[in-house]
């Protein structure tokens, strides 16, 4: 460092004013550089995650409206090789940067994780659809599978909450197509599959399988809810909502094993959807809507209560 550095300048006064001993000018200057070092080193990296994300976002744009414009007329064939083309590039190159984020350190190791986890998660996604038109029956069966086990792998090799979230997306597609394989349309099957998978990944969560955790459980608490109002769409009311009340009280009670913020708002959700439904079908529909309404809220008021109720008793037993 020469004398102009600003930096030993500064510390030089310092020793004139006595704050600072000579001796203590070197090691505190090469401190300060290395500081700003890291700082500015951590402000490209940044800037190249921005970058990377626009980048992929334009060719994704691109590559959709090129298959757009060009769907119709293309042959199962050419639509398998453009989907399979994309893929693979997708896949090759979130492979690429996560073995380069297992050799780095620091923010570049989980900038290139976060990217690379969401270049295979965008390959799940097209994987699923080059499987679904390859396929010459149950396509969302085989869309569904084909993604899942891309995304599933990547999630392995790099856990993230958007390899989470690819997998949560896949599997209902997975299990909506075996619904439509196996299950007679507007059947329980259909609501208890999607139940089942939400309690399944629910199960993940809490045995440590799945991170973040947090992220999962809510995951899975959505999909279990999902699947409890599922039975309202085929006029099936008294199945709908006391699943739906059976598995916001289950998000309750996890909640004094699990301190997170996600099953209470699962579990008031919950409630506040089952009580009204319940009310509204006892009564055959007799209330009006503004009582509903009214209804709703003192649920919505109730169950958040018991929700702070169960973190002040959770608070206090830890």
């Amino acid at each position: 460092m020469s004398d102009a550095d600003p930096v030993r300048q500064a510390l030089s006064r310092l020793v004139d004013s006595g704050q600072l001993r000579a001796e203590q000018v070197e090691p505190v200057a090469l401190a300060v550089h290395e500081a700003l070092r890291v700082r500015v080193a951590d402000d490209r990296v940044r800037w190249s995650e921005i970058v990377s994300y626009v980048g992929g976002g334009l060719v994704l744009a691109g590559a959709a409206a090129f298959v757009g414009l060009g769907w119709d007329r293309m042959t199962q064939p050419a639509r398998v090789t453009v989907l399979a083309v994309i893929t693979v590039l997708l896949l090759v190159t979130a492979a690429w940067l996560g073995r380069l984020a297992w050799v780095a350190t620091g923010r570049t190791a989980a900038v290139q994780r976060r990217v690379a986890a969401t270049l295979a998660a965008l390959g799940s996604g097209s994987a699923a659809l080059c499987a679904g038109v390859l396929a010459e029956s149950d396509e969302t069966l085989a869309a569904g599978a084909a993604g899942l086990v891309v995304a599933a792998a990547a999630y392995v090799a790099l856990p993230t909450a958007v390899g989470l979230l690819a997998c949560g997306a896949l599997g209902m597609v997975a299990v909506t197509g075996l619904l439509e394989a196996f299950a007679w349309p507007g059947s329980a099957a259909w609501g208890a599959g999607y139940v089942a998978l939400g309690v399944l990944i629910l199960g993940l969560a809490l045995a440590g399988r799945l991170v973040p955790r947090p992220l999962a459980l809510g995951v899975g608490a959505a999909v279990a809810l999902f699947g409890g109002q599922w039975p309202l769409l085929w006029e099936e009311e008294v199945w709908g909502y006391s699943a739906t009340a059976v598995i916001a009280l289950a998000c309750l009670a996890l909640y004094g094993r699990e301190r997170t913020w996600v099953l209470i708002v699962a579990g008031v959700a919950g409630l506040t959807l089952a009580v009204p439904e319940a009310v509204w079908h006892w009564t055959g529909g007799a209330v009006g809507g503004a009582v509903i309404l009214v209804l709703a809220g003192a649920v919505l008021l109730a169950a958040a209560g018991l929700g702070v109720l169960l973190h002040r008793r959770t608070a206090r037993g830890r």
